[in-house]
């Protein structure tokens, strides 16, 4: 396995001696060492990187995550460079994780740490759960909003919009559209159900937007939304005379249910549909925020096609407490979920030979925290990826290489791989500009799986 380490245009005092012979030293990792200090990698040395691209052997390292791309395109516009899948090309942050910090000149130990965790084979697969999305998208709002958002959207996805407050529709019809009190929602990224009623006397399916029932109606309880502010209505059915061509205004028609399925659903609302701390994916609330509205529609245009992801959990029925010998005995991983994926299942009770009801894990709506598994009383939940064996050897190479080579005293920070790796990076970029600043040792682990909880 070969390493390549840059100091960034000689802004971090990186001893290459030093970290090879730590690395090779490390009692866990298969280490290999570190042959060239690169000042440049991402510019003028870039060819000592496309060079090692086309070298055999079982992965790369690169101690650079800020020109990941950038080496990333490099490797697949190198002739003779391995694809991706058969030799995985693997980025370590040594800079802000360390080498900007005022004690970099000490920091060999926790870098050659990172190094070597970076040199580990990838965990064992799991089973994957896939998420299949066309495109088909519901939005949610006040009549003007979700017309406006559906326009931007239209442009990549097949919308409808359902309609659950006044406001102006265009008059052009871009879209299907609905109006209606929206009574459920459920499912995730590509198999959303959604559900409303229809109690407005004006169909808008039907409704020609003519605007005759508007001109027509003495209170102006009708307006460019096209439903019946009932109200302000006085009963004069004038709107209807006007609309018996179309037939799309029936004060004597039943509430109609409408049942559809979605893909991907755009909330306006100020309430969300979902209660849980974390709403499925595909999901997305935002509450009269603009500048999440803004992203959202940024964003959701991207979420078609077919996307897979970890089964982050093991389930031991057998172990578990819930409706053991058909009594309940817990219920801690329902309540402490923050996406709702488990459910209880106890009225399958005696509809199978030895079954005693259970819990059920719905791996879609499953974001892989962790949580039940850490309140589960008997381990009938356990987090499988990456599993103890795996977590427990990323762990004992860290601390191990640390204290092979020379370091003392290892305090070791978990923190997420989203917000808390971007704190970091944060703080790294601040003890580069502010020397005064005071550094810390710690050894960090850049886990690949934004799920787990990564020590750094």
């Amino acid at each position: 396995m070969k390493t390549l380490i840059c100091d960034c245009n000689r802004t971090m005092p990186l001893d290459a001696s030093a970290l090879s012979r730590a690395l090779q030293s490390s009692p866990t990792a298969r280490a290999d060492g570190v042959e060239t200090l690169h000042h440049t990698l991402c510019r003028r040395e870039a060819g000592a990187f496309q060079r090692a691209a086309r070298d055999e052997g079982e992965a790369l390292v690169v101690a650079c995550t800020q020109e990941q791309r950038l080496f990333a395109e490099l490797a697949a516009a190198t002739e003779g460079a391995p694809a991706p899948d058969v030799r995985p090309i693997r980025f370590v942050n040594l800079r802000e994780r360390g080498g900007w910090s005022k004690d970099a000149a000490q920091a060999t130990p926790k870098l050659a740490a990172l190094l070597a965790l970076a040199q580990l084979p990838d965990p064992a697969p799991v089973p994957q759960v896939s998420y299949r999305s066309a495109g088909r998208t519901l939005v949610i709002g006040p009549a003007t909003a979700a017309s406006a958002a559906a326009e931007v959207l239209s442009a990549a996805l097949d919308v409808s919009v359902l309609a659950t407050g006044p406001g102006e529709l265009p008059q052009q019809r871009g879209w299907t559209t609905h109006a209606g009190r929206l009574t459920r929602l459920q499912g995730w990224l590509g198999a959303f159900e959604a559900e409303w009623v229809q109690d407005n006397p004006i169909d808008l399916e039907l409704c020609t937007r003519c605007n005759a029932c508007i001109a027509a109606c003495p209170e102006g309880a009708i307006d460019f939304g096209y439903q019946v502010d009932l109200a302000r209505c006085g009963s004069h059915r004038d709107c209807v005379q006007a609309c018996e061509a179309a037939g799309a205004i029936d004060f004597q028609r039943e509430p109609l249910t409408v049942r559809e399925r979605f893909d991907l659903v755009l909330d306006l609302r100020p309430a969300p549909a979902f209660s849980q701390h974390q709403p499925p994916q595909g999901y997305v609330h935002t509450g009269g925020d603009e500048r999440r509205l803004q992203t959202a529609l940024r964003e959701l245009p991207g979420l078609v096609g077919t996307f897979d992801k970890p089964t982050f959990f093991r389930y031991e029925p057998r172990l578990c407490a819930h409706t053991r010998n058909e009594r309940v005995g817990c219920t801690a991983c329902i309540d402490v979920c923050s996406t709702s994926a488990i459910r209880s299942d106890a009225t399958l009770k005696g509809k199978a030979p030895g079954r005693h009801g259970g819990i059920v894990v719905e791996p879609h709506l499953c974001a892989g925290c962790g949580a039940c598994s850490t309140v589960c009383p008997s381990g009938a939940l356990s987090f499988q990826t990456p599993g103890p064996a795996d977590q427990g050897r990323r762990l004992r190479t860290l601390l191990g290489t640390y204290a092979a080579a020379g370091g003392r005293d290892a305090v070791l920070l978990l923190h997420s791989e989203g917000a808390g790796a971007r704190l970091l990076d944060e703080l790294g970029r601040a003890a580069r500009v502010d020397p005064d600043r005071k550094s810390t040792r710690l050894n960090s682990s850049h886990s690949q799986q934004s799920r787990m909880p990564s020590s750094a």
